[in-house]
């Protein structure tokens, strides 16, 4: 009996020691993480500092410590998510600061065109991030930036503000541009082939000759924008808001416009074969001086102008 009772004691000394043991390892390991996590925290402060002194290093001869400033904030935006934030605006601020936008003027077929190589690699770097991480940050803010002829093919700038931003010949072949603001925005002569702009606002923007075929610009505001001569073929228009836009010698060649506000809009020697304006908002005679085929969809009633209607008739010469 009392053996038993000495066998029993000494298990469950055992055991207390077993756990006592295993109590100090689970301390030992969380002290010892805590401690590693301050220490790779503290190396991301000291790396976030030093990328922030370098990036303010002035005058073309430091570019390439810019440059690597750029990317070092880019390695920490990958290595620390709750810096992200921090590092988008301090991107973004840097763009603005040092490359305000300019009204678009005529250049010569030898100009320079792109942005300094600093600025494309900041806004190259914004476009490419991971924009779930964005929690503190309100929108991606290049009001008013130059960034005449940039490259942003397939960059994330979905609620963006480019308020009066100068995009003149940039490349947004297949960029997220979704409820972005490009209000009174330079788009001439841009390249926007399958961009996504749903619920984009370009009220008032600039994009004479731009290209945006297979464009999605559902629920986008185009209200007073200048789209003379833009090629919108097979673009997604449904539900856009394009009243009084300047759409002359657009390419609207098969473009979805159902239920698309075209109040006031001038479609004046506009293509609109096989384009749908199946409950469009527009007056029929905004039609008289398009090209409107019978391919073209119209709702019923609407009446369809002559196909040569552009030509012969002398109230639509411009």
């Amino acid at each position: 009996m009392k053996q038993d009772k000495w066998q029993r004691a000494t298990a469950i000394a055992s055991l207390l020691s077993v756990l006592a043991v295993a109590v100090g390892l689970v301390v030992t390991n969380n002290y010892n993480r805590e401690q590693q996590n301050l220490a790779e925290q503290g190396q991301i402060t000291d790396r976030f500092t030093k990328a922030v002194e370098q990036l303010g290093q002035p005058g073309p001869n430091k570019i390439d410590i810019r440059l690597g400033a750029i990317y070092a904030l880019q390695r920490i935006m990958r290595d620390s998510a709750a810096d992200q934030p921090a590092v988008v605006e301090i991107l973004a601020a840097f763009i603005r600061v040092h490359a305000p936008a300019r009204a678009p003027r005529p250049v010569g077929p030898d100009a320079n065109t792109s942005p300094p190589v600093d600025i494309q690699a900041a806004v190259t770097v914004l476009g490419r991030r991971n924009a779930t991480y964005d929690s503190s940050v309100d929108r991606l803010n290049l009001v008013g930036t130059q960034l005449h002829g940039a490259d942003l093919t397939r960059a994330d700038l979905a609620d963006a503000d480019l308020a009066y931003a100068n995009l003149t010949q940039a490349d947004l072949t297949s960029a997220d541009l979704t409820g972005s603001y490009l209000r009174s925005a330079y788009l001439s002569d841009a390249f926007l082939g399958y961009v996504n702009l749903t619920g984009a606002d370009l009220s008032g923007a600039h994009l004479g000759s731009a290209f945006l075929t297979g464009a999605h610009l559902t629920d986008a505001f185009l209200t007073g924008a200048h789209l003379t001569g833009a090629d919108l073929t097979g673009a997604d228009l449904s539900g856009a808001h394009l009243s009084s836009a300047d759409l002359t010698d657009a390419h609207l060649l098969g473009a979805e416009l159902t239920g698309a506000d075209l109040t006031g809009a001038n479609l004046t020697g506009a293509n609109l074969n096989y384009a749908n304006l199946t409950g469009a908002r527009l007056r029929p005679e905004q039609l008289r001086c398009a090209y409107v085929t019978d391919a073209t969809k119209l709702s019923p009633g609407v009446e369809r102008p002559g196909a040569d209607a552009p030509v012969n008739n002398p109230n639509c010469k411009h």
